[in-house]
């Protein structure tokens, strides 16, 4: 009985032993599940928060049909952007563009890419958050600039025109060759205005135009212009058909392409892509003129 006695003993303290690795190991377990998943959630937050460019806290110097030149506060960068369409006030409410005004302070957003020029060219800003407001001392350093910026458009000579797109290679802005084709009436200061036509090449015709780089697939294309255009209108034909013949009907051939204006009045060129000869007629109350450009597939 003894024996039998000891025997089970031994037994329980086997199996408590047993039991008790058990939830060891299963503690152990899920210790380190508990341990992988803060170090995934960890990862995501890192990677999340990557995602996020560097604020820069800037002062609004002064705005024209929805593009604005910002000076940075902290190096007294200038640079000209498109008012993003997230918009909002410090406690997060979307406000509209309209309310802004030349002596804002505003937190600015974007992929970190200012185009090369004087003031640089800001097209990637993504957000934008309005956060208090300068002072009149502070506008009046940027003075020159403003007026330099945003001076009237010259009305004398056709204007030229570019475009605004992104890609796999960031934001890019290009001019379009031209203008090619134009009529243009411009004041004269005397009692009679003076018109000027040009007849050129047709874009079908021209050799050598500028080339824009885009993604497989359809990229839309922003219009900038000076002086901004009342009505834009866009065609397009199969790169295997350039340059054309000049005996060649390319009126025939050619595919009307649909144009758009975003929120700030801007024209967009709409699902534009690679492998087109591009034909964009711009009209003012001075006169019209034509545009043009061929599009690649980055590689």
């Amino acid at each position: 009985m003894k024996k039998l006695t000891g025997i089970l003993l031994a037994v329980c303290m086997t199996a408590s032993l047993l039991i008790g690795c058990g939830q060891k190991a299963a503690n152990q377990s899920t210790q380190t599940t508990e341990s992988q998943t803060a170090t995934v959630q960890t990862e995501i937050s890192r990677e999340s928060s990557e995602e996020v460019s560097d604020v820069q806290h800037c002062l609004l110097l002064a705005g024209k049909n929805g593009t604005w030149l910002l000076a940075d506060r902290e190096n007294g960068t200038v640079f000209t952007t498109e008012v993003p369409s997230d918009l909002t006030d410090e406690s997060g409410k979307k406000i509209s563009a309209e309310i802004l005004k030349a002596g804002d302070y505003v937190d600015v957003y974007g992929d970190g890419i200012m185009l090369e020029s004087y003031p640089g060219q800001y097209p990637g800003v993504n957000k934008m958050v309005v956060t208090g407001e300068g002072t009149t001392d502070e506008l009046k350093q940027y003075q020159d600039v403003i007026d330099m910026v945003f001076a009237e458009p010259d009305t004398s000579e056709t204007p030229t025109a570019g475009v605004v797109y992104a890609s796999s290679l960031g934001q890019t802005m290009g001019l379009m060759t031209g203008p090619m084709n134009y009529t243009w009436k411009a004041p004269s200061g005397g009692s009679e205005d003076d018109t000027v036509t040009a007849c050129g090449a047709a874009v079908m015709q021209t050799e050598n135009l500028e080339k824009m780089a885009v993604d497989e697939g359809k990229t839309d294309f922003t219009i900038s212009c000076d002086l901004v255009p009342n009505k834009a209108t866009v065609r397009r034909w199969s790169a295997d058909q350039y340059p054309a013949a000049d005996d060649t009907d390319v009126d025939s051939t050619a595919e009307d392409v649909t144009v758009d204006k975003d929120d700030t009045g801007n024209f967009v060129i709409k699902d534009v892509e690679p492998g087109y000869v591009y034909e964009v007629t711009l009209t003012w109350e001075y006169g019209e003129a034509q545009y043009g450009f061929v599009t690649a597939e980055i590689k």
